[in-house]
């Protein structure tokens, strides 16, 4: 039974569909997701969002490791400049997994994979 993102437990500190996907990156065996990623106020590092901002944020890589399989359903990397001019590919609208098997959809296409490992490796903030 598919289930969604916020049910894992590497990722339940997370809030995607408000989230940037600022690049995608494929080597062997291996999908990376470069996101500036939305807290939620479970996370060790959740602040109250700066008075200029919506949401408290943390730039983290989506690891997708060992992966057995993945199909790209439709693709579109066009990308979005904010206000500061900086590009980003949209959100993660959708993302559900049931075991190893993964679902995401957003702005910039939709993607199946299998794979053993995932995890959020989180960026050292300035």
């Amino acid at each position: 039974m598919r289930k969604s993102y916020e049910h894992h437990a590497q990722l339940s500190a997370y809030y995607f569909e408000d989230s940037f996907v600022l690049a995608i990156t494929e080597s062997q065996g291996r999908f990376e997701f470069e996101i500036e990623a939305v807290l939620t106020p479970e996370h060790k590092d959740y602040k109250n969002p700066k008075p200029s901002e919506q949401h408290c944020y943390k730039n983290i890589k989506l690891i997708f490791d060992e992966i057995e399989r993945f199909t790209w359903e439709q693709t579109s990397f066009k990308g979005y400049r904010d206000a500061s001019g900086e590009v980003d590919y949209g959100s993660i609208d959708v993302f559900t997994f049931d075991g190893d098997s993964y679902e995401l959809e957003g702005d910039w296409g939709k993607l199946k994979i299998t794979a053993r490992k995932l995890w959020a490796e989180e960026k050292e903030q300035n």
